[in-house]
């Protein structure tokens, strides 16, 4: 970090400047002024390393649904805080997931041209047949 000057509080009052609202009516008091909702003043930063393709694909997706990417972290964070942690689950696959995901990625994976009716039962009946339920 770049060292930066301390400045000393001066003592004395700040010299006055020449009236701006001279020929202008008085200012209505606060209480009789309209009530204006503000919404707080963005002044916190972020800064994230990411990949640059992450980044860019990130940014295409968002950009078709109308948001910037400040739009969608600060969408998140208000989750995170709504949720009171990580609006999504977060898991660490185990050992059978990690093999079957590699093997999809080297193209080795099944392909099932049924419903998700007869997937599920040619599924659940494997796990049936090698289940031992016979003690």
């Amino acid at each position: 970090m770049a060292n930066k000057p301390h400045l000393k509080p001066s003592s004395k009052a700040p010299a006055k400047a020449a009236s701006k609202t001279a020929g202008k009516p008085p200012a209505k008091p606060r209480a009789a002024r309209k009530a204006v909702a503000r919404r707080p003043a963005k002044t916190g930063y972020i800064n994230a390393r990411v990949e640059p393709k992450l980044k860019k694909q990130a940014e295409a997706v968002l950009d078709k649904i109308g948001l910037s990417t400040t739009d969608a972290v600060t969408i998140f964070l208000k989750q995170v805080v709504a949720q009171k942690g990580l609006p999504f689950e977060v898991k660490i696959p185990n050992r059978e997931t990690i093999k079957a995901m590699r093997e999809l990625e080297q193209g080795r994976g099944q392909r099932f041209t049924g419903t998700a009716e007869e997937l599920f039962a040619q599924i659940l009946g494997k796990k049936r047949r090698g289940s031992r339920r016979d003690v």
